[in-house]
């Protein structure tokens, strides 16, 4: 009985330090203008349209993990747009200086302001790590960003957490 409640303390304490032991990562990307793979109209109102796009953004700042810093990266996302709304999701495959790569998932929505141009000037969006190589694999973590855009790219700046134990677990379990 006793080996069983020390076991569970024991197990607690563990989880308990590896959800303190979260690590702040943080960076700054620069990214062109996308280019657009396909777009269709979605022809229940004026102007809702469906975007698939890509682009190859470098990191002006760079995120810091496991010894390493990233360098750029590509993004894949689908975009939906309106005259009062407008939405994308994607997937992002970043490149670390030391071969690595870590994936990660985004997603923002907003209501527009009415302006007439094709782009948000500012977003807040979320994303979460979805996998990785090398040192990387098995990386978990998620965050938030900003984004400002005008006509020819974009800037994010992007902050959250990552867990620094990913690789303990990732072997045991």
């Amino acid at each position: 009985m006793k080996l069983r409640i020390v076991s569970m303390v024991v197990l607690a304490l563990l989880f308990a330090s590896a959800v303190a032991a979260q690590t702040k990562v943080t960076g700054k990307q620069q990214c062109p203008k996308p280019e657009v793979v396909g777009t269709a109209e979605a022809r229940d109102e004026a102007g809702h349209t469906l975007t698939l796009e890509k682009d190859t953004c470098t990191w002006s700042t760079p995120m810091e993990m496991v010894g390493g810093k990233s360098k750029d990266g590509t993004y894949v996302a689908f975009a939906e747009t309106s005259p009062t709304r407008a939405s994308t999701n994607g997937t992002y495959v970043g490149n670390m200086d030391n071969g690595d790569k870590f994936y990660l998932s985004f997603h923002w929505a907003v209501v527009k302001n009415g302006k007439p141009q094709s782009w948000i000037e500012r977003v807040k969006g979320t994303w979460a790590f979805t996998g990785g190589t090398g040192k990387l694999k098995g990386i978990r973590g998620k965050g938030t960003y900003t984004a400002t855009e005008n006509e020819n790219g974009g800037v994010a700046n992007v902050e959250g957490l990552r867990d620094p134990t990913f690789s303990i677990f990732s072997s045991v379990f």
